[in-house]
């Protein structure tokens, strides 16, 4: 056969081995393995980012924080409530729309009480005494006492405005805001704020979100909330129940009953003095309406020495007045009439009570559907 000579450069002569290949098969390897190992890489980094910004809209984390307050049995409600008022504490709301705290009331450290209309405080001897009109109230003792105060005094409707369910609606409220929510914190807590016309609310910034404050001006409150299921509602209600219990010696601090008539007669003696008159219920109160009625005697003048007092206690169930009666029998009232008798003047102070048995046992037995 022909002989082709070898390229220059070859080596030359029979048996040598052909020239080796090159690592080319190596580096594909390397190239396809190195890609796989970028893909993963990739593909974690997307998973992180994905997590680490939450699977759920703005408008779909006002809805979470809704039905979390929905849920809820009670919430605590902490800052200010109201706007005459100046009241500011932390109050528990139950779902019903029972309130219940211990709060600063125009300067005064208070535990108030709202239920089914009804407005109670515990308070001082100094704190009422600057409530009720009449000088040094003869039921007024040392230390704290319940009392009723008319439903007006305070511009809040609890059940209205403030219950969980309530406050649900304002968050869901707060998705038709022409503003897009601000991410910002609350309490080191991170959070979007809502801005609508009439509130201003704060969630948790999480899939699974709730309501940290709520702001308004109508009522005109800022407050955060913390919503309460399990032990802690059931802490709350059995403290409104033990309270409640408690309103059986309360007193009406915004109602005062009149004398249409005092009955002459019965103090012609020197044993003692029976006083009778004719009392007006207030208009103000639900009948029927129990007053303690303290009649008291001065000689001469209507700020003339004290000849002695004494103490009954009627029910009245209509807005017709009713006599009520005691006698006065004192050491003072004795030696004056031996001595000089004359001239005396009578006078009735009243305690209208605040909550009646039936009316405390209506309170409580709400709490059952709570």
């Amino acid at each position: 056969p022909p002989f082709f000579p070898p390229p220059p450069g070859a080596p030359m002569g029979p048996g040598m081995p052909p020239p080796k290949r090159g690592g080319g098969g190596g580096l594909v390897i390397g190239l396809v393995a190195g890609g796989v190992a970028l893909l993963v890489v990739i593909a974690v980094v997307v998973l992180v980012v994905v997590n680490a910004g939450g699977g759920k809209s703005p408008d779909e984390k006002l809805t979470a924080a809704a039905t979390d307050l929905t849920s809820a049995r009670a919430v605590s409600l902490d800052g200010t409530f109201g706007g005459g008022s100046s009241l500011r504490g932390e109050l528990d709301v139950t779902k019903g729309g029972r309130a219940m705290g211990t709060v600063t009331w125009d300067g005064s450290r208070v535990t108030m009480l709202s239920a089914d209309g009804k407005l109670f405080v515990k308070a001082d001897k100094s704190y009422w005494e600057r409530q009720i009109s009449t000088d040094e109230p003869f039921f007024l003792k040392d230390g704290e006492q319940w009392g009723r105060l008319g439903d007006d005094e305070l511009d809040l409707d609890f059940k209205q405005q403030l219950t969980p369910t309530a406050l649900a609606a304002k968050v869901r409220s707060a998705r038709s805001s022409s503003t897009k929510p601000i991410e910002t914190s609350w309490h080191g807590k991170k959070a979007l704020k809502f801005s609508t016309f009439s509130s201003t609310i704060y969630i948790t910034d999480e899939d699974d979100a709730e309501l940290l404050r709520y702001e308004a001006t109508t009522p005109r409150v800022s407050l955060d909330v913390t919503t309460k299921d399990g032990s802690d509602a059931s802490s709350v209600i059995s403290n409104m129940r033990t309270s409640m219990g408690e309103l059986k010696d309360s007193f009406n601090a915004s109602s005062k009953p009149t004398v249409d008539e005092w009955k002459k007669g019965g103090c012609n003696g020197n044993s003692g003095c029976t006083v009778q008159a004719k009392v007006r219920p207030p208009y103000d109160v639900e009948k029927p309406v129990t007053i303690e009625i303290q009649f008291r005697i001065t000689a001469g003048t209507l700020t003339g020495k004290d000849l002695g007092t004494c103490t009954t206690r009627i029910t009245i169930s209509s807005s017709s007045s009713q006599w009520a009666s005691c006698r006065v029998t004192s050491s003072a009232w004795t030696s004056w009439a031996k001595a000089t008798g004359g001239t005396f003047y009578k006078h009735a102070q009243y305690k209208v009570i605040g909550a009646t048995s039936a009316e405390v046992q209506s309170l409580q037995n709400g709490l059952d559907s709570e």
